[in-house]
C-alpha cells in the first residue's frame, strides 16, 4: 500500500469516528449542541481580544505619532519624584548595596555620595543613575574605604596645613 492510501484510510477512519460521536441517537444532539456553543465561546472571546489588542495598537501608534510631532520639551519632574525615580531604578539591580548610597537630588542634577568597595560598582552606579529619565548631571562624591570623600579631601587637606591655635592659659 502507498502512502496516500494510508492517509485515505485514516481521514475515512476519522471522519467515520465523528460522525459516529455525532450522530449517535441517545448523545448525538447534546454533543453536537456542546460544540456549537463552545467554538462559538472560542469566537466571541478571540473577537474581544482582537478588538482590545487593535484599540492597544491603534492608540500606541497615535501617541507616538503626536509625540514626533508635537516636539514639545518634556516636563521635568520635581525632586521628589525624580528622587523616587532614581532609586526604583538604580535599585532594581539587587548587585547595588542599597544601605551604602545616599541620593539627594538638585533640580535634575543627582547627587551621590557613600562609600563602595571599588572604582567598578562607582562608575556602575553613576552610568545607572545617567540613564534615568530627567537626569540631566550626576555629581559623584563617591569614595572607597580608606580614602576620604572628594568633598572632604580640600578641607583635610587645608586643615592639615594649619598649626592648631593654642590658647593661653589663664594667668592667675
Amino acid at each position: 500500500m502507498t502512502k496516500r492510501t494510508w492517509i485515505g484510510a485514516t481521514v475515512l477512519a476519522a471522519g467515520s469516528a465523528v460522525a459516529t460521536y455525532f450522530l449517535d441517537p441517545d448523545n448525538g444532539k447534546a454533543r453536537r449542541i456542546r460544540v456549537v456553543e463552545r467554538s462559538g465561546h472560542l469566537v466571541r472571546v478571540t473577537a474581544r481580544r482582537l478588538a482590545r489588542e487593535s484599540r492597544y495598537g491603534f492608540h500606541t501608534l497615535v501617541a507616538r505619532a503626536r509625540h514626533l510631532v508635537g516636539r514639545e520639551r518634556p516636563e521635568f519632574a520635581d525632586d521628589r519624584t525624580l528622587l523616587d525615580r532614581v532609586e526604583s531604578e538604580l535599585f532594581r539591580d539587587r548587585s547595588i548595596p542599597h544601605g551604602r548610597l545616599n541620593l539627594e537630588v538638585e533640580g535634575t542634577t543627582v547627587v551621590l555620595r557613600g562609600q563602595l568597595d571599588d572604582a567598578d560598582a562607582m562608575f556602575k552606579v553613576e552610568q545607572a543613575v545617567r540613564k534615568v529619565p530627567g537626569v540631566t548631571a550626576v555629581k559623584s562624591l563617591l569614595h572607597m574605604p580608606g580614602t576620604p570623600a572628594p568633598n572632604k579631601a580640600d578641607a583635610l587637606a587645608a586643615s592639615g596645613r594649619r598649626r592648631p591655635r593654642v590658647i593661653p592659659k589663664d594667668r592667675t
